[in-house]
């Protein structure tokens, strides 16, 4: 059994979607990060970084970081095909894939965001957002061309880089635009969306009404 530590953050809802395609048991543990409770020494104890997600498995452990909590259970849950398996030829490609998804695509994703963390003045947090952006654009561009499947991102069929890549569409401010010059990437989000795993993990990540 699992817990999933998780807040209504973007890498909470793939690494949920993982937990839900490898068939996995799992419980849900909220963690308000309004209130500060990703801060509490209980909460550090379990991960040092304070940061969400995170995932508590075999002896009370717990690890953080989406791809490192991706990676650990593609290779638990081998026949899932969530990730590729040590030894698997298309092991490096998968790795490399996600390392880009959460160093480039994630963190420019923060940048369009939340500009405001990135500069202080008015006139440069306008532009961090406006270079965010065009980023953002650019980086779909390279995900257009690298997808390998049909409709997924890898030729070998679905992965957790299929989960993760949907995932940051769903920032994109104009969907109509992202999608209508990225063929591939508009194939793959319109699959990933329609399976089970994604939309269970998008229900538990719907923010509550205000």
């Amino acid at each position: 059994m699992f817990t999933l530590y998780w807040e209504y953050l973007a890498g909470s809802i793939v690494v949920q979607s993982v937990l839900e395609e490898i068939g996995a048991e799992y419980r849900l543990h909220y963690v308000d990060m309004g209130a500060d409770a990703h801060r509490t020494p209980d909460f550090l104890r379990l991960n040092p970084t304070g940061r969400i997600p995170a995932l508590g498995y075999a002896d009370r452990r717990t690890i953080g970081e989406t791809a490192a909590i991706v990676t650990l259970l593609g290779e638990m849950y081998t026949q899932s095909g969530v990730a590729p398996a040590p030894g698997d030829d298309n092991r490096g490609e998968f790795l490399f894939w996600l390392n880009v998804m959460t160093t480039s695509g994630y963190m420019t994703a923060a940048r369009l965001g939340h500009p405001e963390r990135y500069a202080k003045s008015s006139k440069a947090i306008e532009e961090v957002g406006a270079k965010a952006a065009v980023d953002y654009d650019a980086f779909f561009d390279v995900i257009e061309d690298a997808i390998a499947g049909d409709p997924y991102f890898m030729a070998s069929g679905l992965t957790a880089l299929d989960f993760y890549v949907t995932m940051l569409t769903e920032w994109h401010a104009n969907k109509q635009s992202l999608f209508g010059s990225r063929p591939k990437l508009s194939a793959l989000c319109k699959s990933v969306n329609e399976s089970r795993s994604y939309k269970a993990a998008m229900e538990t990540h719907a923010l509550p009404p205000t």
